[in-house]
């Protein structure tokens, strides 16, 4: 979905989101978070599934509707320019903020190899998709197994390589210690039901690895892997 904002886009970075809530007073009470998929000439988009009623009443809107946007919020991917190769792990929908991420980072002479997982094909998701490396948990497209197979391979290539990831919890820990054990940079953002997406209710908090409590919404949603406490129950 596209949304004309232009104060959003001029200012939005890579793994940042947008809350959104449809026109529809109180029904569903809370706006939904959304990564930002891409942000160009005075629109952003984000990319979703519907699985429940905000998405479903998202998908029956037609052009030119409003909606109640705020954005951008969070803290994004921290591209640097240098001689490095940008891996970037998707799982599921984390999917989303990645193309906004690979323009960036290609804008800066890096050009990113994206390794996207699913379940199954029936799951891809759709043009995103294009360029990625794929791998299905049944065979169905792309290689059998777990995205994080196809970054242990990458991970073995020669050269230096930063790591950036978004998607199931399960998914971001094991990309996580991968990268501890290669000693390789990672980033990951995490997701979280949010319900202010300013750090206010602390309803997206995650324990840190040295103590206290950390919000996906305003402190993160990205954050440097090694700063998470792998071992709590997802936010999700």
């Amino acid at each position: 979905m596209e949304l004309k904002a232009p104060g959003i886009a001029r200012s939005a970075r890579p793994g940042q989101f947008i809350m959104v809530r449809p026109p529809h007073g109180s029904d569903p009470l809370l706006p939904r978070p959304f990564s930002i998929h891409d942000a160009r000439d005075g629109s952003v988009s984000i990319l979703y599934r519907v699985v429940g009623r905000g998405t479903e009443l998202l998908s029956g809107l037609g052009k030119g509707q409003a909606l109640a946007v705020t954005g951008p919020l969070g803290r994004g991917f921290p591209i640097r320019a240098g001689n490095y190769r940008p891996a970037l792990v998707a799982g599921g929908m984390g999917l989303a903020p990645m193309p906004f991420l690979a323009k960036k980072l290609a804008a800066l002479g890096r050009i990113p190899k994206i390794l996207y997982g699913c379940r199954t094909k029936g799951e891809l998701l759709g043009p995103s998709t294009l360029g990625a490396v794929i791998a299905t948990d049944d065979g169905s497209c792309g290689r059998r197994g777990l995205v994080t197979g196809l970054l242990e391979e990458e991970l073995c290539r020669a050269g230096s390589c930063r790591v950036f990831a978004c998607g199931p919890w399960a998914m971001l820990r094991q990309v996580s210690l991968l990268c501890q054990k290669s000693q390789v940079p990672c980033q990951v953002s995490l997701e979280a039901r949010m319900a202010c997406g300013l750090g206010a209710c602390q309803g997206c908090a995650v324990r840190g690895v040295h103590g206290g409590y950390l919000s996906v919404c305003s402190d993160g949603p990205v954050f440097d892997s090694r700063l998470i406490d792998w071992e709590q129950e997802p936010p999700l």
